[in-house]
């Protein structure tokens, strides 16, 4: 298997919806079709993240065949840096399908986000994993992410 990383386009976005919906099932979200499809294009399309996706296909096909499938997104967000007065990227969401685990699509992902993130100027990308999601965090970390050891995150729900 061959594993290629790109944007998401048009021709993309249901196999990403349905990524997308396992991804949030993971975290006990249940979000209809039509929600999650007008959030992944309306992020995309107003340039407010970037998108990416793997597609495994079987050696020696061409890129765009048939044989080609969509096996897992990453969703990143450019944001800043106040404290180092520069670009920094969250790498928000990453998800793989469970049978095209081992692949190498995780790994892909992680690779064609940092390298995007270089080239536009991030200084960082960050992420956050549940903790009990070992098998992420070696990833993570095989890739050369750290572990923060000087900031506890916390979040305020809003209920909006």
């Amino acid at each position: 298997m061959s594993v290629d990383v790109r944007p998401v386009t048009d021709d993309d976005v249901d196999a990403v919806v349905d990524l997308f919906r396992q991804y949030l099932r993971f975290y006990d979200q249940e979000v209809p079709d039509a929600e999650a499809r007008a959030y992944l294009t309306a992020r995309r399309d107003a340039g407010d993240c970037v998108l990416l996706i793997a597609v495994v296909r079987p050696e020696g096909t061409e890129p765009g065949s048939a044989a080609e499938e969509v096996v897992g997104f990453t969703q990143s967000y450019p944001t800043w840096s106040s404290v180092s007065l520069s670009r920094s990227w969250v790498l928000n969401d990453l998800f793989v399908a469970p049978d095209a685990r081992g692949t190498g699509a995780a790994r892909a992902l992680v690779r064609e986000t940092c390298r995007r993130a270089k080239e536009a100027g991030a200084i960082r990308v960050s992420l956050a994993t549940a903790w009990d999601n070992v098998a992420a965090q070696g990833l993570y970390e095989s890739e050369g992410f750290v572990r923060d050891q000087h900031f506890h995150h916390y979040a305020y729900v809003t209920g909006a």
